[in-house]
């Protein structure tokens, strides 16, 4: 054999024994039009360097169709970073999953409270039955005792596995993308004053999401025109819905994910000037929330 061929016969030997002491890490944004994801050197994040977008119909409202292309694109975007060997973090698109406030009807935090919820089996509202989900909880802020669930498809979950599995990648966590976005808002939440409503606009490619908070919990979603006078007319529309049901509220805080187009004719309805949030040096706010998750935040 070669001195070429040792070398890299010695490397790939030494490979997996580095791997395990000098453990890598990636974390990577999932959506159904890309994706996106940054290295992790001694818990801080560098550049965004995995990126991609992706094909029409390859991913459909978070779930993946096509996966075993998926699935080689993810080990090719590790591959050239030569991440192969790092243990990966995602966070699902936003569609993949739902989120519900649980207030327990006898005002206590269960010990198990996915098994107690599923023993009670309550009416969710959720487009398939909590059988066919995975949950996620997270205890939230208030009186009485308050939990945020978060449920996803089986099917879902379990696909996007299997496209990680596909790739040879270490999946170590795929968190929803729900649970990273009231991580990431937590400071924001917690400043607000009880009488403030705060908006939430996540623009996308073709549409812009609406989340609305109150007391720090999630109260309302939708998803709006991608901006303009449409988005600023749904907005309206929205907002003067929810008010209707709390008319306690005197004023908002307005808060955008990255510049909207026609900014100007939302703040001109609102009254108000966006505040666009910082999630620098993370790739975006989903990956500053699953950082914190983590427990990583640099």
């Amino acid at each position: 054999m070669e001195l070429s061929g040792l070398l890299e016969d010695l490397q790939d030997r030494l490979r997996p024994i580095k791997a395990q002491m000098f453990p890598q890490q990636v974390l990577i944004e999932l959506q159904d039009a890309g994706l996106r994801g940054q290295q992790l050197k001694n818990n801080a994040p560098l550049p965004v360097s995995l990126e991609a977008p992706l094909p029409a119909l390859t991913c459909r409202e978070g779930m993946p169709l096509e996966r075993e292309p998926l699935g080689d694109l993810i080990g090719d975007l590790l591959v050239n970073e030569n991440q192969q060997d790092a243990y990966v973090h995602a966070v699902l698109p936003f569609e993949a999953s739902h989120w519900r406030v649980i207030v327990w009807a006898d005002g206590e935090l269960h010990a198990d409270p996915e098994e107690t919820l599923r023993q009670v089996d309550p009416e969710m509202n959720l487009p398939f039955t909590l059988e066919e989900a995975y949950l996620d909880f997270q205890v939230l802020p208030g009186s009485p005792p308050q939990m945020l669930l978060v449920a996803s498809p089986r099917k879902l979950v379990d696909g996007w596995i299997e496209v990680f599995s596909l790739a040879g990648a270490k999946l170590d966590r795929l968190a929803p993308a729900q649970s990273c976005l009231m991580a990431a808002l937590a400071d924001e939440l917690a400043a607000a004053p009880p009488e403030r409503l705060v908006v939430l606009l996540m623009p996308e490619e073709y549409e812009c999401k609406l989340c609305l908070f109150h007391n720090g919990l999630p109260v309302f979603e939708r998803s709006l025109p991608v901006g303009g006078q449409d988005l600023a007319d749904e907005l309206v529309r929205c907002l003067v819905f929810y008010h209707r049901q709390q008319p306690e509220l005197r004023g908002m805080h307005l808060l955008i994910t990255d510049g909207i187009l026609g900014q100007e004719a939302v703040e001109q309805a609102l009254g108000m000037p966006a505040r666009q949030l910082e999630w620098e040096p993370y790739g975006s706010l989903l990956l500053k929330g699953l950082a914190i998750q983590r427990g990583t935040l640099a």
